[in-house]
């Protein structure tokens, strides 16, 4: 779902701003995830939903064009500014200007008032000259590719590697407010939107306020990307398979399985106790129901696995979410280049540990919502030539490009986030 808010009040409220400075001051030098931060800075305080609206939309903006927004009031201080909490909130401001469309005036009056309530006077001086000169600026050009393209210059040139033809298309839909997709349950509503073109149940919806709408809640339909859903329609249950979705929570792959064939044993995994809570609220919201869901590790399988073996396995592994950037755009300052090795030594741990629990003539799905082949086909390389009882099996998905195993959706295509799949059969 978009956790972007429509909201573009011309001004913020005085504690508002406060509050969203802080937000930013958690992401960006505590580096702390933004739902967290929000969440903790918020707790406890009397804020309004549209108070929460207003400080969620401009710490997504800020994030989203951070590298940029910074740049613009960077160039009028004369040495780099030891106080971060300021630094942030110059950023702040900046986007005030170009992403609220917040008068000039009214953006440098609350960033000083602000700084009065954060107790840094000594910077009221400073912010009112830096801010004015910054607002006022004509002449602003963008002095290196981070700059332009707000990701590090590391995601930058890895990208570039791995996609050259796309690689502009990709940073530029990262940089994009996300579309609302959702996948349809009730043949009968009605929604106002755009259908996806391969999958009939698959909406991009226009009206976006609908997180606590009626037809949510009775499980008329389910908050989904497109790119996800093909998740299910590619693994196509059957009645009676046992299979395992990996990785689960927050469970909308497992839902929509169990909405293609109810009469499928579905095993359910997720390793952290209140996300598999968030699976049970799915199901539940459904009424769809599981044959078990397990709290446990998926590179741990003889802690939870039972037997038999399964028909299917459905392996979302966990991964750098590079190719969602657009709803979580603090990933790009939050990732690392050493967190990409972690990640791909986690994902062919786990994807060794599955070889073992499919059986003959099963198949694993391999999917990642990351665009880097690094986690994407040549861990699929890497797996074939230590298992070679496994074959990669033929997929058709629209609009994706072919790889050497498996297909990757690009990042903007058809409106859709960044997804990999390959589908895999033991055949030994």
């Amino acid at each position: 779902m978009s956790t972007d808010s429509n909201n573009n009040q011309l001004t913020s409220r005085p504690h508002t701003r406060l509050i969203a400075t802080q937000v930013m001051y958690q992401v960006v030098v505590k580096q702390h995830h933004l739902k967290q931060a929000m969440l903790a800075t918020m707790a406890h305080k009397n804020i309004t939903p549209q108070d929460k609206a207003w400080v969620q939309n401009i710490c997504y903006q800020s994030l989203r064009h951070h590298q940029n927004l910074s740049a613009r009031w960077k160039r009028f201080t004369d040495k780099p500014l030891k106080d971060k909490l300021v630094a942030e909130l110059l950023t702040l401001s900046m986007a005030q200007k170009y992403h609220l469309d917040t008068p000039d005036h009214a953006i440098v009056n609350e960033a000083v008032n602000t700084a009065k309530k954060l107790k840094k006077n000594w910077a009221t001086g400073l912010i009112n000259k830096v801010l004015k000169l910054a607002l006022n600026d004509q002449s602003f050009t963008p002095n290196s590719e981070v700059e332009t393209h707000n990701h590090p210059q590391w995601w930058i040139d890895l990208l570039k590697k791995d996609w050259p033809e796309q690689w502009q298309q990709i940073l530029n839909a990262n940089n994009q407010k996300p579309p609302l997709w959702v996948r349809i349950y009730d043949s009968a509503l009605q929604v106002k939107g755009q259908q996806h073109p391969h999958l009939k149940n698959a909406w991009n919806l226009t009206e976006t306020q609908i997180s606590s709408s009626i037809e949510l809640k009775q499980g008329q339909f389910s908050v989904q990307d497109s790119a996800a859903q093909y998740a299910a329609h590619i693994l196509k249950p059957k009645t009676g398979e046992k299979i395992l979705d990996a990785c689960a929570a927050p469970g909308g792959k497992s839902c929509h399985l169990l909405e293609l064939e109810p009469n499928i044993k579905l095993d359910i995994l997720e390793k952290e106790p209140h996300r598999l809570e968030l699976v049970k609220d799915n199901l539940s919201r459904l009424n769809l129901k599981a044959n078990r869901l397990i709290e446990g590790d998926a590179t741990q399988p003889k802690t939870w696995f039972q037997g038999p073996k399964y028909d299917k396995i459905l392996l979302d592994v966990p991964c750098s979410a590079a190719g969602v950037v657009r709803r979580n755009p603090d990933i790009k300052l939050l990732r690392q280049p050493q967190h990409i090795k972690q990640l791909t030594d986690l994902q062919q741990n786990i994807l060794l540990q599955m070889a073992d629990l499919v059986k003959t003539g099963g198949q694993i799905l391999y999917a990642t919502c990351s665009v880097f082949r690094s986690e994407n086909e040549r861990q699929i390389k890497k797996f074939l030539q230590k298992h070679p009882g496994f074959q990669t099996i033929q997929m058709d998905i629209k609009l994706a490009e072919n790889c050497l195993h498996g297909q990757q959706i690009i990042t903007g295509n058809n409106n859709m986030d960044g997804f990999y799949y390959c589908l895999l059969e033991k055949v030994a």
